[in-house]
Order: structure tokens, then sequence, then C-alpha cells
């Protein structure tokens, strides 16, 4: 894929770039997180007894929706993260397959869901694609392995050594935001880009690209709060990655891809998904037709404190 690369920036040991694809700007849709905010739609559990995996969204506008995979929803009987990305049709009802990250909660705190300032970080957020493509392959849907979810968000708050009493990830998360805003203000979204490529040192963590520049607006932050989140307890030393290396170091994952066996399948709303998995990266893509709708490459590489 070629790329335009248009503001590289580095603090600490975290270092963004951010560039734009040569498709941008092509189909019309807003996201989830701004659609729940604006009353356009309702996420709710999928019943009155509820299901940890299924949620149902429904969509009450004439809008063309979309929800990011590793996105967090937040109230009704439990905080949950999204399986996979989602693009909802107009005036539409859907289920919405997701994974619990609040093991110790069950009761119902209000009667909808709202969006997070956070989503999945990356160390979690790999893990559960792999095992959604891994179900896909076999015919199980887009479901992840819930106990590894669960396991996975209790060792990243010993990484972080922060607390929630009922294990949930947003407020595990939500506990270093004060300590994060100050470290996110080194970064500031470009408004020529529509992807960015995450980094810790010269490992790279992470790519998602969207079809449209407000959308990668939006997520912007919240990506940064995930991606910053993941580098706080690293040891300080010097972070020596150029934007030529960092260029070159998406170039190349995007190269990987070429190497993998793809997969097809039909997309949880509309659409479809493409998926990519290989011992060094996982990649998912949710497309329209001849539209690109979001792009996520995550790196299985590990970081080295």
């Amino acid at each position: 894929m070629n790329i335009l690369v248009h503001s590289f920036n580095k603090h600490r040991r975290l270092s963004i770039l951010q560039f734009s694809s040569p498709a941008v700007d092509t189909f019309n849709y807003i996201s989830g997180p701004s659609a729940i905010e604006k009353n356009l739609i309702e996420v709710r559990e999928i019943s009155i007894t509820g299901s940890v995996n299924n949620l149902e969204l429904v969509n009450n506008s004439d809008k063309y929706v979309f929800f990011m995979d590793g996105d967090i929803l937040v109230g009704a009987k439990q905080n949950r993260v999204l399986n996979t990305s989602v693009l909802v049709a107009p005036n539409t009802k859907i289920t919405l397959p997701v994974s619990c990250v609040e093991q110790g909660r069950w009761r119902s705190i209000s009667n909808k869901f709202t969006s997070s300032d956070f989503t999945s970080p990356d160390i979690i957020r790999k893990e559960k694609i792999r095992t959604v493509s891994k179900n896909l392959k076999e015919g199980r849907g887009h479901f992840a392995d819930q106990s590894k979810v669960w396991s996975d968000v209790n060792n990243f708050a010993m990484i972080l050594d922060a607390h929630s009493d009922t294990g949930d990830l947003n407020d595990i998360m939500k506990s270093k935001k004060e300590t994060l805003e100050s470290f996110i203000n080194e970064f500031k979204p470009d408004q020529n880009s529509n992807g960015l490529a995450i980094f810790t040192d010269s490992t790279p963590l992470s790519i998602d690209l969207f079809n449209r520049k407000d959308i990668y607006q939006e997520y912007f932050p919240k990506r940064l709060r995930s991606a910053a989140i993941e580098v706080l307890n690293l040891k300080h030393k010097e972070n020596k990655i150029t934007e030529a290396e960092a260029k070159y170091k998406t170039l190349n994952l995007f190269d990987e891809l070429e190497k993998i066996e793809c997969t097809t399948h039909n997309g949880v709303g509309i659409g479809t998904e493409k998926r990519w998995d290989s011992d060094k990266i996982v990649a998912m893509e949710l497309s329209y037709f001849e539209h690109m709708i979001h792009f996520a490459l995550l790196s299985l590489e590990s970081v080295k404190n």
C-alpha cells in the first residue's frame, strides 16, 4: 500500500506515525460513539436476562453507523468490548458480538450503553482478534475466548498496578487518566490523515486505517490513550526510532500481508471482512462494496521493558 506521511511524533517510548491512504472519504458514515451521544442509536442488553457475549443495537437513523473493533461500551449489566468492526445500515437492528471486560458485575446500572473514552489496549485486542479469526475459520462466528479476555484484563491490571472492584477494564484505564492526559498532550491528530501506526521504541504495536478523516479524528484520542497506557510502566530510556524507520516498518507490515493467506467472511452488520493471521501479525479489514471502512493490523512482536 502506498501511504503519504503527514506527521511523526514521539514522547518517551511512544511514537505515532500519521498518514493518509490513496482512497479516503469515499463513503459517508458516522461513528457509533457519536451516534450514541446524539441518540441516533441504542445499544442495550439483548433481553431482560441478558447474554454476556451478545448485545442488541438498534439504528433509528438514516445514517450508516460504524463501530471499531476494540470499542468499549459502558453500562447495562456489565461493560463489554466489541469483537470486531461493524458497519450498521440505516434503520436496522442487529446483534453485536462482544466480550465482557468487567468480570465482577452482572447487575443493571442503566437501560442502555454509552461509549468509553478508551479503546481496548493492543495487548488485549491482538489476542481477541486472533481468537475471533480462528473461530470464524471454524464456523463459530465472531466470538472470542471469554476466559482469556478476563485473564488478559486481570494481567493488564497487574502490569499497571491498578485495581477495580469489579475487574473492569474501563475503570482500570480511567485510574491512570490524570497521568495520561499530560502524556497524550504531546501528540495532536493530523487533519489530513486517516491512519496511524503506533510504536514502542522501534517495535510496532498496531496500525488503524479509517475510510474517513473525520472518523479518524474522533478515534485518534481514544487510540492514543489506550496506546499510551501500555507504555506507562516501561522503564525510561532513549527512543531512537526515526520517521524514516517508522515509515519503512509500517510499509513492511503492509507487505507482510501479501505473504499471508487471507480468509473472507460476512460482516456482523453489512459488508465483508478479510482476515490475516500469522506468527508475526494479525489483521482484519471491513469493507462495503469497493469501500474500505476500517483496517486494523496488530503486531505480535513482544515489547522489551
